[in-house]
């Protein structure tokens, strides 16, 4: 294959093809698009893949390529789909190799970091890491995303609090951080992004758990603020101030998860058709300025501690 100089597509998708992706094909120089998705593929992605200059669109979902997702790769790339395979770590090498994508997604593999906060992704508009099992800081996450609309991070590893930072990313119309280890409150920040359409805060809370306050949480006085303890695990077990209690003279207790009120700013955010804050540990009343909201579908506040009536303003919607 290495030999059709003049290739400028290459559609193969949904068939039965198996084997591994032939390194000839870095030798295509005027390849423009590579769909090979839905096949048996299998192994790395061939690293010469990075030397097709002139293509702009790579589809390689639902394979089952290893590995690690090579550097340096493709000066004009705008779409790259690399979702449900079992990619295990990102190598994505931040600089003009990447300045160009507009969509990526590298959903439901079993990558353990991204290479978020390098100011690498500036014109991407879609990132999607749906499933995987990354580990940081939401605080990072915010970062270096100034075109971002939909930033679709379920069912990870995310911790820390949602950072006011948030309300720099103008242009997000899909936050999806649910299922995942945040703690703290929901900004009102949150509430000022005036293009949304859909929020996903929901499975946000972890089981109660009490530490040894001398051996395992630090043993030095408590003076508010997050606190972390070391788990069975080796990890850390952390939450803010309003999930900390004493249990005697000599235990702290943790209940980490997003607390808090519902924050009351619905009025900035005409365009929300989802909003789902379900199994959190949310407390206080149902803002009644969630009824302003004409366009919203789904409204999701099932399992949390949520108090007093169900405001008459959500008959209106």
């Amino acid at each position: 294959i290495g030999m059709l100089s003049q290739l400028q597509h290459i559609f193969l998708y949904i068939n039965n093809i198996a084997g591994t992706i032939p390194t000839e094909v870095g030798n295509l120089s005027k390849l423009t698009e590579l769909s090979l998705q839905s096949n048996l593929i299998t192994g790395p992605i061939p690293t010469e893949i990075g030397m097709l200059s002139n293509i702009s669109k790579i589809v390689l979902s639902h394979n089952s390529l290893t590995g690690t997702i090579p550097s340096g790769m493709l000066s004009n790339l705008r779409v790259l789909y690399l979702d449900h395979n079992r990619l295990s770590k990102s190598m994505l090498h931040l600089n003009n190799a990447t300045s160009s994508l507009q969509y990526l997604n590298i959903s439901n593999n079993i990558l353990t970091s991204f290479p978020f906060g390098k100011n690498g992704f500036k014109e991407l508009e879609t990132l999607d890491l749906t499933q995987n099992v990354i580990r940081e800081d939401a605080f990072m996450v915010m970062d270096g995303l100034s075109s971002i609309k939909d930033l679709l991070l379920s069912n990870n590893l995310i911790y820390g609090s949602i950072p006011n930072r948030i309300r720099s990313l103008a242009r997000m119309e899909k936050l999806h951080l649910d299922n995942n280890r945040l703690i703290g409150t929901i900004p009102d920040d949150v509430l000022s992004l005036v293009r949304l359409r859909e929020l996903k805060l929901s499975h946000n809370r972890q089981e109660r758990q009490c530490f040894p306050w001398v051996s395992k949480c630090g043993g030095k006085i408590y003076q508010g603020g997050d606190l972390c303890c070391d788990g069975d695990n080796g990890e850390k077990v952390c939450t803010d101030q309003l999930g900390v209690d004493r249990w005697g003279l000599l235990n702290v207790c943790l209940t980490p998860g997003l607390h808090g009120t519902i924050p009351a700013g619905f009025t900035n955010t005409p365009y929300l058709r989802v909003l789902d804050l379900s199994s959190t540990l949310l407390i206080g009343n149902i803002p009644p300025e969630i009824g302003v909201l004409s366009r919203l579908e789904v409204l999701n506040l099932t399992n949390t501690t949520l108090t007093g009536s169900i405001p008459s303003s959500l008959g209106a919607l």
